[in-house]
């Protein structure tokens, strides 16, 4: 029964921890059930001279999963979200709660799904990716202007287009895979930031357009990514070479005489292989942006600039408790015309984690230091007190 539970719940798209609880009520009517903790210990550095150095202790992740099927058509999800707000490192909130997911597909086909509701969007493959499934538990952007360091840049992800909610956001897609998972594709349609909600960039009724293709090179012995929702590693349980390209559009107008089309490419891979013992692990991926509302650059269109290159080498095999792994993540970002940016702005980031997996995912463990180098047009930026800083990390995660 359980590995019946487990299939339905990956087809319709999450990657489902091992011991997820189930419940059975027929053999086409079923779910999944889990709790997502994750628990850090942080030191983190001055990112501005005028700011303090901080050790934080806080709850990242604590989220409720659900995931399964009214009957082999008809499949949902959810995540409900109950971490506490630690976006902002000078205050520590006791409490919040937010949906993150909420979907239903209707599963006619492995060729033709349908899939509505709020969700990560068709984009580069970090967007699709869920933070309990990061190698580097600090995830992408750390320090970029993300607010969870501190630091002060541009209010632009370089990372991912403007949505509703970070890396989802509420539409409807129809997706498939062809030749058994050879090729992938995804066509959607999303409310966006600029649909008709924000005064200033989006007055008017303009939707968001993504579409996401990908190759799994199947005939080499691969296994296909096949699922909507995708994981930094599979932990040597099936050797996987996946690569996407994406692309995602928005119309805004500022109500000014303003208007344009903002557009963003991906292009990314991800390839990991079981070698005797051990299982080495690289992805790799660019995101460019274009023609982003006028309004963030005082009459010039900002463009960004974004290239990340990640790997984790795990040996497979226990030692003590749980099995090792080493991983390495570095990514540059650029902000260019952006509104009182005097020159182009840059930023590196180099991250190094040492992974301790107890049971997968399920029970991990780890301990790492990222190192974030913003330029001095960032500097600048910050009234001049902008900093190069290192932050420290332990992180804690359960999965039941």
């Amino acid at each position: 029964m359980r590995k019946l539970l487990l299939l339905g719940a990956v087809s319709s798209g999450l990657v489902i921890p091992a011991q997820a609880a189930s419940i059975k009520l027929d053999e086409d009517t079923f779910s999944t059930l889990d709790l997502t903790l994750r628990i850090t210990a942080q030191k983190l550095g001055k990112p501005r001279s005028d700011v303090k150095d901080y050790t934080d202790f806080a709850i990242r992740r604590a989220t409720i999963n659900m995931a399964g099927q009214v009957n082999k058509y008809v499949k949902f999800e959810f995540e409900g979200d109950f971490s506490p707000n630690t976006t902002n490192r000078t205050v520590h909130q006791a409490s919040s709660a937010s949906l993150n997911d909420g979907v239903i597909t209707l599963d006619l086909a492995d060729e033709f799904k349908i899939r509505a509701g709020k969700y990560r969007i068709p984009f580069a493959r970090g967007n699709l990716t869920s933070s309990r499934n990061y190698i580097i538990p600090t995830g992408i952007r750390w320090g970029a202007g993300d607010g969870q360091t501190g630091y002060k840049a541009p209010s632009w992800n370089p990372f991912a287009p403007a949505t509703l909610a970070g890396d989802r956001d509420a539409g409807i897609s129809f997706w498939g895979n062809i030749a058994d998972g050879m090729f992938q594709y995804r066509l959607g349609v999303f409310d966006g930031k600029f649909d008709h909600t924000d005064a200033n960039l989006g007055s008017k009724d303009n939707l968001a357009y993504g579409i996401r293709l990908e190759f799994n090179p199947v005939m080499l012995g691969y296994k296909a990514d096949k699922g909507w929702g995708k994981a930094d590693s599979y932990l040597g349980r099936q050797n996987v070479f996946n690569i996407g390209v994406a692309y995602w559009a928005q119309k805004w107008d500022d109500n000014k005489g303003n208007s344009g089309t903002a557009k963003a490419f991906a292009v990314d891979a991800l390839w990991e292989q079981k070698i005797g013992d051990l299982v080495p692990n690289l992805q790799v991926g660019y995101i460019g942006q274009s023609s982003l509302p006028s309004t963030l650059g005082a009459g010039t269109k900002p463009k960004t600039n974004a290239y990340y290159a990640q790997g984790q080498l795990l040996y497979d095999q226990m030692v003590g408790i749980g099995k090792p792994a080493l991983a390495l993540r570095y990514e540059y970002s650029e902000y260019k015309q952006f509104k009182d940016l005097t020159a182009k702005g840059k930023v590196n980031r180099t991250s190094v984690f040492l992974n301790y997996y107890v049971k997968g995912w399920n029970a991990q463990m780890s301990l790492g230091v990222d190192f974030v180098t913003p330029n001095g047009a960032l500097k600048q930026y910050n009234s001049g007190k902008g900093k190069n800083f290192t932050d420290y990390t332990v992180a804690l995660q359960t999965i039941f």
